[in-house]
């Protein structure tokens, strides 16, 4: 059996390749949220006390869990196209953590059976849920196409991990306009949300992104 290997040989078959840069990954999805968020603005109306310069601190509260949970996850997904060894990026967990506040205090609100703080915003609801979504799948786009330029070693982690991200940043997009201000309201249909786009993510990214 001839041996045709050459070391020559692949050097000179070698091409630089541009490294990817992480801010530009983050930047693309960044916009889009920024760009949702101003559409239901202008389309649908800001939240009366966000217009008053007076918002309930339980709103800044959702706004900013949402906006860690977000970025926090949608960093872990573009670190997923360059895998390396012994780099660990977990903060995603942290946020999911923190996010887990508001689930956790409708359980409370509900055992307690506080009639005045269950969620009776059905239709609102839905609504608030197919727009959180519909922002959610235009900020996921662009986190697929970058993994698709990498090579992610875990596609199911990937495929969760962007749906949690875009799950979040839609989220983020409409809670300017969302008029929910009971921790029942937000917490079943943001989580809905949330959960939905992850369980989308996890069913169609990993296919998108195979090798």
């Amino acid at each position: 059996m001839q041996n045709n290997f050459s070391i020559d040989d692949l050097v000179n078959d070698l091409t630089p390749v541009k490294p990817m840069n992480i801010n530009k990954g983050l930047a693309l999805p960044a916009v889009i949220v920024t760009a949702f968020a101003a559409l239901f603005i202008s389309q649908l109306g800001l939240r009366s006390d966000l217009a008053a310069g007076n918002p309930a601190p339980l709103i800044l509260m959702r706004g900013g869990i949402l906006l860690l949970l977000g970025f926090a996850t949608a960093h872990a997904v573009v670190h997923m196209a360059q895998p390396s060894v012994g780099k660990g990026n977990q903060g995603w967990i942290w946020a999911v953590g923190a996010a887990l506040l508001f689930p956790v205090s409708a359980l409370i609100v509900a055992i307690s059976a506080i009639s005045s703080d269950m969620p009776v915003t059905v239709n609102t609801g839905w609504y608030c849920l197919k727009m959180c979504l519909a922002a959610s799948a235009a900020t996921a786009i662009p986190m697929v196409l970058w993994l698709r330029k990498g090579a992610p070693t875990s596609l199911e982690r990937a495929g969760w991990l962007t749906g949690l991200a875009a799950g979040g940043l839609g989220a983020f997009a409409y809670s300017f306009h969302c008029p929910f201000t009971k921790v029942m309201d937000i917490s079943v249909w943001y989580t809905a949300a949330i959960v939905t786009s992850s369980i989308v993510g996890r069913l169609i990214v990993p296919r998108l992104i195979r090798w």
